[in-house]
Formats: C-alpha cells, sequence, structure tokens
C-alpha cells in the first residue's frame, strides 16, 4: 500500500496485534476502534499527549463517536470511526487521505505548518515497543517471585508459630491438670493431719483405758495384805 501513510499503517498494525487488544481494540462490528488505555498513545506515536493524536485522527478524518454503553469498554474510552478503516477492509486503507492531501504533516521526517517532525509517527512498531518493555516486564516477574516465596516463607513461618502455640496450650493443660490433682491430694493430706491430731488429742490408743487398769491393781494389792 505505498499510497496510505504510515500513520495509518500503524494504527491499523497495532489494532491487528492482540497483545494490543486490552488497550486498543476494535469494535464487535469491526467498524470503529477504542482507545481504553489513553497513556499508551505517547509510547506508540510520537505526539506528547492525547490532544496532538486525537487532531492528527481529525486530519485524517476520523471522527470520535459516543460511547452508548459505557460499561462494554469503560467511562473514559473513546471510539473513532472513518468509512475506509475497517477490520476486514485493509485494501481500503489506500482511500484514506490526509485532508488537503498533505499528508507530511503526520509523516516522522516532513512537517507541516504548526506540527514539528516530533509530531509524526514514532520509529517502532508494537513488536519492537513490546522488546523494550521486556526488561522491565522481567523485573517486576523476579519481583512478583520474590515476593510470592517471601509470602511462602511467612505462611510457614505462622505455621510454625501455631503449632508451637497449640503445643503449648496443651502443656499449660497438662500442668493445670497436675495442679488440680496436687491440690486434691494436699486437701487429702490436711484431712488426715487434722483427723491425727484430734486422735492424739484424745489420749491417742490408752486415752480411754488407763483408769480402769490402775483400779484393778490396787484391789489386787488390797487383798493381798489381809
Amino acid at each position: 500500500m505505498p499510497s496510505t501513510s504510515d500513520f495509518v499503517k500503524k494504527l491499523y498494525k497495532m489494532l491487528e496485534d492482540q497483545s494490543f487488544q486490552r488497550v486498543i481494540p476494535w469494535v464487535p462490528q469491526g467498524d470503529c476502534f477504542v482507545v481504553k488505555v489513553h497513556s499508551i498513545l505517547p509510547h506508540m506515536f510520537k505526539p506528547s499527549n492525547c490532544a496532538i493524536f486525537v487532531r492528527q485522527l481529525n486530519k485524517y478524518d476520523f471522527h470520535k463517536v459516543e460511547n452508548t454503553d459505557d460499561n462494554t469498554f469503560g467511562e473514559r474510552s473513546w471510539t473513532f470511526c472513518h468509512p475506509n478503516f475497517h477490520a476486514d477492509r485493509r485494501e481500503a486503507l489506500e482511500n484514506i487521505k490526509c485532508k488537503g492531501g498533505l499528508q507530511g504533516g503526520l509523516q516522522g521526517g516532513a512537517g507541516t505548518r504548526g506540527m514539528g517532525p516530533g509530531m509524526g509517527i514514532g520509529p517502532t512498531d508494537p513488536s519492537t515497543y513490546i522488546q523494550h518493555l521486556q526488561p522491565q516486564i522481567t523485573q517486576l516477574t523476579a519481583t512478583q517471585e520474590e515476593l510470592s516465596s517471601h509470602m511462602r516463607n511467612l505462611e510457614r513461618n505462622v505455621g510454625t508459630l501455631e503449632h508451637g502455640l497449640g503445643g503449648l496450650e496443651r502443656n499449660y493443660h497438662e500442668v493445670l491438670i497436675e495442679m488440680i490433682g496436687f491440690q486434691r491430694n494436699m486437701s487429702q493430706q490436711d484431712f488426715v493431719m487434722q483427723g491425727l491430731i484430734e486422735w492424739v488429742l484424745r489420749g491417742g490408743p490408752n486415752g480411754g483405758g488407763g483408769g480402769s487398769s490402775g483400779s484393778g491393781n490396787a484391789g489386787n494389792g488390797g487383798s493381798d495384805g489381809e
């Protein structure tokens, strides 16, 4: 497609890339596309903000349409349409022209009045952009793995503490049972000692029969004297 602008080709290629479906997809009918994540645009195109990107679309006669259902793509999403920009009509891209025939304003090299070279198309395609992000993705993945490992260690430590607390609780109950048994034995011993003391105070085993034995002996002595 030699007559198709780089801007339109890159936009179409980006929509074909499955890795960008979560940020800039086609609508189900394939006659419009939706920008769901605005922050992705400055990374893919030279304009440094979304307003300039929208102006570029307007120069190619793209029209922003109102979303009938914000729940489908989100309240902050943008939907754009063009009669010759369809998911299944790649050949129609040749019919998309810059208004007034000035395509240079959207190209990276030649800038039109009011638009410098920095407002053109970026030199990288989506796959190159993904490769550029790969080190960050790798670092994030490693950080996530490290956090997951730390969480697993914490879970093991918590399990060990719970097991230790369970053992302490069992030991506490065992000691408590032993203390209750010891107190019961002490009470029984106190009862026995109290009974023994009372028995001794009453005279012990000879306390009740000592007087009768003495009277008997005295009587016997009197009989002998006679």
